[in-house]
């Protein structure tokens, strides 16, 4: 532990009165099975929570918590910051919870806090704990992971489990190779993002008027939308749909009980609204082509007004008649039905 030592000597008198306490049983959970993680939480002026990813100019409260271990003898974080932030203030976990403070650095861009359990061996903690709070002013926007850059030397940052087993319970950063002194399956996140992105496209599904889906203006219901595998919307009596898709999606396919299967692009990185999605809803044996067997399937459907087969109503007027039969004749080809691409966008 020479590097703590140089940095905080009143630490390590801490540290050594500590030692001196009776050690008991490593607590339940198994030293070396645990997954330690720590993360930055940034709350606004106002209270509201904010992305790390992304923060603007302003002050901002910056918790440190720990999860995926179930008690602490020892938490050391070290880190260096750019003039990008300000940190103001800090303060830790306090004896009420079970710790001490072993020692605060904040100067010269250099950050180092340690902390140590006032328990026999040590305390245990909830999972997402706050140890550390950060008051801090970011003065030029941008992520707080390339301001605030934490180092990964096993001596400098480490969750302890056992006072008792000392560097041998401790874990360290993922990046540092396995040894026989430390466990690494310590991670960190310094700028989550926290919320989840998504797009919303909003329009009507129309049928087609042609073989090339150019062209459509009556909205029919019952055709989903899907991302992959995944139904994310279906489209009304009337043709609308709304679909809540992840953003950077980028293809859509459009398709129902009776279709040619259609897909359509999109950028991915805005909403849309007011989409037109035309397609051919007569192919009745879902084939790709339309010919003589989805013509049988047509005529069976021919006359019909109350209760008319909705996809057989081609010019969407409510009523299967000869004016269908006209436009049916349009899509009539041994070729597989290709549509013109179509983005959204």
């Amino acid at each position: 532990m020479k590097k703590i030592t140089k940095l905080f000597i009143t630490a390590l008198s801490f540290i050594l009165i500590i030692s001196l306490l009776p050690f008991s049983v490593l607590a339940e959970g198994g030293m070396g099975s645990e997954t330690p993680f720590i993360q930055a939480v940034f709350t606004d002026e106002n209270g509201e929570t904010a992305e790390g990813d992304f923060l603007t100019a302003g002050d901002y409260t910056v918790d440190l918590t720990l999860s995926g271990i179930a008690a602490v003898s020892f938490f050391e974080l070290t880190a260096e910051y750019t003039d990008d932030i300000t940190i103001t203030s800090v303060s830790t976990i306090g004896e009420d919870k079970g710790f001490k403070c072993g020692g605060i650095k904040n100067e010269d861009n250099s950050f180092v806090v340690i902390l140590a359990s006032t328990g026999e061996n040590n305390t245990p903690i909830s999972d997402g704990e706050v140890m550390i709070t950060m008051q801090v002013t970011v003065n030029n926007e941008g992520d707080f992971a390339n301001f605030f850059v934490v180092d990964e030397e096993p001596e400098l940052t480490f969750v302890g489990s056992s006072y008792e087993e000392g560097f041998k319970a401790a874990y360290v950063c993922l990046s540092v190779p396995a040894t026989e002194d430390y466990y690494p399956y310590l991670s960190y996140d310094m700028s989550p993002d926290l919320s989840v992105k998504t797009i919303t496209v909003t329009g009507t599904i129309t049928i087609s008027e042609n073989r090339s889906g150019s062209v459509g203006s009556k909205g029919v219901g019952g055709i989903k939308v899907y991302l992959g595998e995944e139904e994310v919307a279906e489209s009304a009596a009337d043709g609308s749909f709304t679909a809540v898709v992840p953003k950077g999606t980028t293809e859509l396919i459009v398709k129902g009980d009776t279709t040619v299967e259609r897909t359509v692009t999109l950028s991915g990185e805005n909403d849309l609204t007011d989409v037109n999605i035309p397609i051919i809803i007569c192919n009745y044996v879902v084939d790709g082509k339309i010919d003589y067997r989805d013509a049988g399937a047509f005529v069976d459907n021919l006359p019909a007004t109350a209760d008319y087969y909705v996809y057989a109503d081609l010019n969407g007027d409510k009523i299967v008649n000869y004016l269908d039969a006209g436009v049916f004749v349009d899509f009539v080809s041994d070729s597989t039905v290709e549509y013109d691409s179509l983005s959204l966008d």
